[in-house]
């Protein structure tokens, strides 16, 4: 799933914004990122990370147009003011100018909470904040899976994946993942590395026997561990015959991470999973960050 344009108007403070995106990487740069970030998920007709900016950012003339192609078809999305909703908006979804049934919009465009979940890469601040419900930590995702199947809660972890995490194909997948798992360097030249345990928990390893983490490789932990568990949710929906992947979105880099560190092979991890990307970045110079080339599709956010 690839989001091509996106269109606000009289959203939060921007009054009328158009924005092209490519089907790979967008850097979406300005101070407040915050708000294209919960536009576009309205769009995707997310279920998380929305609700607590949208009520601020819709008014009665706002409106988000966004042409989506999905399975090599094209959506429209349009979503307006309604003082009835939750956040406040209302998201319908058109083909060949056709409105489609809310089955046919949650047949294309919704996949499971924990899958919707795992799409996102944000700071802990905003994920207590707007996801106070939820997990941040990526490491420990595997490893979660794995009791919730030997658990007695399976009803609730089969809510959570929409049925996905109590199938045969989805242990098998889970296993043979967690087997196949070769460690990763997050720091070659401080010989850190990602490994795995015995039960499913991602680590990371250390040529010390035990030390505390920098603030930096903290970070790259978490995102290593974040593209690992998208790379396992990918291997899920291949065995299952699933086709709809959603983007990607990714708010705790750069600005978490000490500007020294090449930026290039960090996104192409994410790149690597073949989904659109959206990294959300206060650093208007952020270019200067990649020591190879990439390409990149560069937006600069204005408030109005």
């Amino acid at each position: 799933m690839v989001i091509r344009k996106l269109i606000l108007e009289n959203f939060g403070r921007i009054e009328k914004q158009s924005f092209d995106f490519s089907d790979s990487l967008n850097m979406i740069m300005g101070e407040n990122p915050r708000v294209l970030f919960a536009a576009l998920s309205v769009a995707l007709c997310n279920r998380l990370l929305r609700f607590q900016l949208t009520r601020y950012c819709f008014q009665e003339k706002s409106r988000i147009h966004a042409e989506i192609r999905s399975g090599g078809t094209d959506y429209i999305s349009e979503t307006v003011y309604c003082s009835d909703a939750a956040d406040y908006c209302e998201t319908k979804v058109y083909c060949g100018g056709r409105r489609l049934t809310v089955e046919e919009q949650s047949a294309i465009f919704q996949t499971s909470i924990e899958e919707e979940e795992c799409s996102y890469f944000i700071n802990p601040y905003d994920y207590a904040r707007y996801v106070p419900f939820a997990e941040l930590d990526f490491s420990r995702k595997l490893t979660q899976y794995r009791k919730a199947l030997q658990g007695e809660n399976r009803q609730a972890f089969s809510d959570r994946t929409a049925g996905a995490g109590i199938m045969q194909s989805f242990q098998q997948e889970l296993e043979k993942f967690c087997d196949a798992f070769f460690p990763q360097p997050i720091r070659l030249e401080k010989q850190l590395l990602l490994t795995i345990d015995e039960d499913g928990l991602l680590i990371a390893k250390d040529r010390l026997p035990r030390r505390d983490l920098s603030a930096t490789e903290a970070t790259l932990f978490q995102y290593f561990c974040f593209t690992e568990v998208n790379r396992f949710w990918g291997n899920v929906q291949k065995s299952m015959g699933r086709s709809v992947k959603k983007p990607l979105f990714l708010s705790r880099l750069p600005d978490d991470i000490d500007e020294c560190i090449d930026l290039a092979p960090l996104l192409a991890r994410a790149l690597d999973l073949g989904r659109q990307t959206f990294l959300f970045t206060k650093d208007r110079e952020i270019e200067r960050r990649f020591r190879a080339d990439m390409e990149k599709n560069m937006i600069f956010l204005r408030s109005c």
